[in-house]
């Protein structure tokens, strides 16, 4: 497919970040045009990446500082800790936020909506009852256009976090593939991806109470507390919330902390709408803490595990890398 002239200048403006809000608007109404403009864009934004992380590479004062700082922090545990890189490296990209707005959304016969947000993005919506929804990547939310006179009542897979409208006489329900969450009105986050092993339900603010299969009491949340839930060995596990961990990812900071390298790499996955391959059973040992803003460039976080973690990677495709194990 062919690129006009005028939509490469637009793309290099944006990606310079010198894109005013007519022209933001306009790059938004092409992308959403048609798949292949999506695809487009991003083998473009892939070779401007590429071309920033030459630059990087190149400065060798650079490395050698993120290098003491990963030397000094290692332990005999193999935590691995992540750091922003300033934003003096580079141009400041907003990965994702660009493609925020393209989701699909489908309405059904019945009445129900289907609202789905793509790899790589994030999105929010306001419920018939005014509740809010913020919507994680890869995640799909379904429920009515208008709420029955009895409950009201939603589907989730992926992960989000609701601000839901007080109506004791009509709670509000998430069902996930493992378990039903029911509160009147607060603030919580749920997490309940496929492919993870567990569903996990925080709470902000309010009460919520949770239906869990093989368990005869409802489990019941304070403020401050999360639940995970693990369906194949039917057990639950609750401690207190860590917010930057949760529910940071509304505001496009990611945290993370005691997660191994498998887990990692699925996050990783999804905010940033990559394939990341590996072998390697010595990675699965690694344990990681790190924050940072969904501004890097996935090379920029590949780098900076690279220093930190005994890995190289190359890429392997279009948006697609193999992370290499190599021993220090």
């Amino acid at each position: 497919m062919n690129i006009t002239e005028d939509k490469e200048r637009l793309i290099a403006r944006y990606l310079n970040g010198d894109c005013p809000p007519h022209e933001y608007q306009e790059l938004i109404e092409w992308l959403q045009s048609s798949e292949e403009n999506q695809q487009l864009f991003y083998r473009i934004k892939d070779t401007w990446d590429a071309s920033l992380k030459e630059k990087e590479s190149a400065n060798e004062e650079l490395i050698r500082f993120y290098k003491s700082r990963a030397d000094s922090n290692q332990n005999a545990s193999k935590r691995i800790y992540l750091w922003k890189w300033p934003a003096a490296v580079a141009a400041v990209l907003f990965i994702g936020l660009l493609i925020t707005t393209i989701f699909n959304t489908d309405t059904a016969s019945n009445g129900m909506v289907s609202y789905s947000v793509p790899l790589g993005s994030r999105s929010e919506l306001v419920l018939a009852d005014g509740s809010y929804v913020y919507l994680n990547a890869g995640s799909t939310l379904s429920y009515p256009s208008v709420f029955d006179e009895n409950a009201r009542v939603v589907t989730l897979t992926g992960e989000a976090y609701f601000e839901v409208e007080s109506d004791k006489s009509h709670p509000f329900i998430v069902n996930t593939s493992d378990l039903e969450v029911k509160v009147t009105g607060t603030k919580f986050n749920v997490s309940t991806y496929d492919d993870n092993e567990y569903t996990a339900v925080s709470l902000v603010e309010g009460k919520v109470t949770l239906d869990v299969p093989g368990r005869k009491k409802e489990v019941v949340l304070k403020p401050g507390e999360k639940v995970s839930f693990y369906p194949n060995k039917r057990n639950i596990h609750m401690v207190s919330a860590d917010w930057d961990t949760e529910i940071g990812w509304t505001k496009g900071v990611f945290s993370f902390k005691e997660v191994n390298f498998r887990e990692l790499v699925k996050r990783l996955e999804r905010w940033y709408d990559v394939e990341l391959n590996y072998n390697s059973k010595e990675l699965d040992s690694m344990i990681y803490k790190g924050t940072f803003k969904n501004e890097e460039t996935i090379w920029q976080v590949l780098d900076a595990l690279k220093l930190t973690t005994p890995i190289d990677y190359k890429k392997d495709g279009f948006r697609k890398f193999e992370i290499i194990y190599k021993p220090m």
